[in-house]
């Protein structure tokens, strides 16, 4: 069966992917075929989105349906009913119809969050553009300089899944899991609800949880009559989930089974206005657990970033939210250990990150020891000689430097022990790329078919740092040497 968790993960992974194309846009100028190349991409990764999770909340939907079925078969026996007294076939067309109506209110839920995702992420790289543009034009700023601060802008917040009545735009993992959960739960009363009708009982009583919000408070602990043809009880008009997350279900209530005293007490209960009768206490715990739920749902996020970064280093998520609440050295370890990774300089090396020596070391080995042997091989011809021509014109290198000169920076970058290497990967990028630094300012970039793509110095070892992020899809494995010490 498909997991809710790793159903929402698929939008905050989807989310981040998006971001990250936004944020390419820092590389490279502005060209209509590549503002074309990177909507597509957006298409492709939300297309990819909607087929994934579509398939995946079928399954959580049918297997949420069953076991509410299942409950409720199970509390008619332990009220006393007999076992094969109780039918627990579910009847194909009756529970088919249901189930189906919950999932088309699901993918009318997913469709609408993909396409805000699309027009939320198409929106955020046409205004990079537009920005940047107008910035370098009206206050004269560098093109590099306009667009950093326009892709900043334009990530501070995850991508929209909705937008809410009050405007406010919700991320669409956040709306996603509220969307998930709801059905969820509602796919599981209605098949105990089916499941008792089908049995011919009427009567069915929702659970009273204690800790509970404002709104479920007025429903929960009644017996309802389902046909409202028993008026001693309030009809079953309004069905629990009452809200995005809510925990309530109903389950059979058999009068003949129940004491008189109980009887008495349960039409007092139903009966009762329908209004909040929180305690004051239960109030106070109500928003003390709630607090509580967004400290763990902000760990969870935290935790998924410290793991895509530092895979070996980060423990299971139960641990990271143990060291985090104790907030020990191991945590403060941690949290430096990943401030280095995503701003790296010569003084203070990152760990070499093992998991990505072994998978992509040999290609490194690879393309290194094919640029031995033959040297730079530049992808077309002049290519070379126009690259050291900018870097002159720049003034990144001496006036009167030659290809040799250059061709000799770009020869010790990839072939010095100590350089650092970097995995470089943007979605839609047809190969890898691998990065070779000398940890202050000079890069030069290989790819994976052996052939020179660049090799140029960034303005200050800031800019270095700043270029050479996760973010920016490059990946850190370590150095010249532990990368060939530790490679397959």
């Amino acid at each position: 069966m498909a997991d809710a968790d790793k159903l929402i993960a698929l939008y905050t992974q989807a989310g981040e992917r998006l971001i990250q194309l936004i944020r390419s846009l820092e590389l490279g100028s502005y060209t209509q075929r590549r503002k074309e190349r990177l909507l597509k991409q957006i298409d492709e990764i939300l297309s990819e989105l909607t087929d994934g999770s579509a398939q995946s909340v079928s399954e959580l939907l049918a297997e949420a349906y069953k076991a509410g079925s299942r409950e409720a078969s199970s509390s008619m026996m332990t009220q006393g009913m007999v076992e094969n007294q109780v039918n627990t076939v579910l009847e194909p067309i009756i529970h088919q119809q249901a189930v189906q109506a919950i999932m088309d209110d699901t993918f009318i839920r997913i469709l609408e969050a993909t396409d805000n995702m699309s027009q939320d992420a198409k929106r955020r790289v046409e205004e990079v553009v537009r920005t940047a543009m107008e910035r370098m034009l009206t206050e004269g700023i560098s093109r590099r300089e306009a667009t950093k601060e326009a892709v900043a802008k334009m990530t501070e917040q995850g991508i929209t899944g909705i937008i809410a009545k009050n405007g406010a735009r919700i991320p669409a993992d956040k709306y996603m899991n509220g969307v998930v959960q709801y059905n969820l739960r509602k796919a599981h009363v209605t098949g105990a609800e089916n499941t008792i009708v089908q049995n011919g009982l009427d009567l069915v009583y929702v659970n009273s949880v204690g800790i509970t919000c404002e709104y479920c408070a007025k429903y929960q602990g009644r017996v309802y009559s389902v046909s409202g043809n028993d008026s001693r009880f309030p009809k079953l008009e309004i069905r629990p989930p009452y809200h995005a997350h809510c925990v309530h279900s109903i389950s059979a209530w058999i009068e003949e089974y129940q004491s008189p005293d109980e009887v008495e007490r349960m039409l007092v209960a139903s009966n009762r206005p329908f209004i909040d009768n929180r305690t004051e206490a239960n109030i106070r715990r109500y928003n003390e657990i709630q607090r509580d739920k967004a400290r763990k749902n902000e760990t969870r996020k935290q935790w998924m970033r410290y793991k895509a970064l530092l895979p070996n280093d980060t423990p299971d998520l139960r641990t990271f939210a143990s060291m985090k609440a104790r907030g020990g050295q191991a945590y403060k370890d941690l949290q430096e250990l990943f401030r280095k990774a995503n701003v790296i300089n010569k003084e203070t090396l990152l760990p070499k990150n093992v998991e990505a020596i072994k998978t992509y070391g040999r290609n490194v080995i690879m393309v290194k020891d094919q640029f031995t042997l033959n040297g730079p091989v530049w992808k077309r011809p002049g290519l070379a000689e126009s690259h050291l021509a900018k870097r002159i014109k720049r003034k990144h290198v001496p006036p009167d430097w030659t290809m040799q000169e250059y061709d000799g920076k770009i020869t010790q970058l990839i072939t010095d022990p100590s350089s650092q290497v970097y995995r470089y990967r943007q979605e839609g990028f047809e190969q890898d790329y691998y990065v070779f630094g000398d940890g202050d300012k000079w890069i030069a970039i290989l790819g994976q078919d052996g052939m020179m793509e660049t090799a140029f110095p960034l303005d200050k070892p800031s800019d270095y740092r700043n270029y050479l992020t996760i973010d920016k899809g490059n990946t850190y494995m370590g150095t010249v040497k532990e990368v060939e010490e530790g490679a397959d």
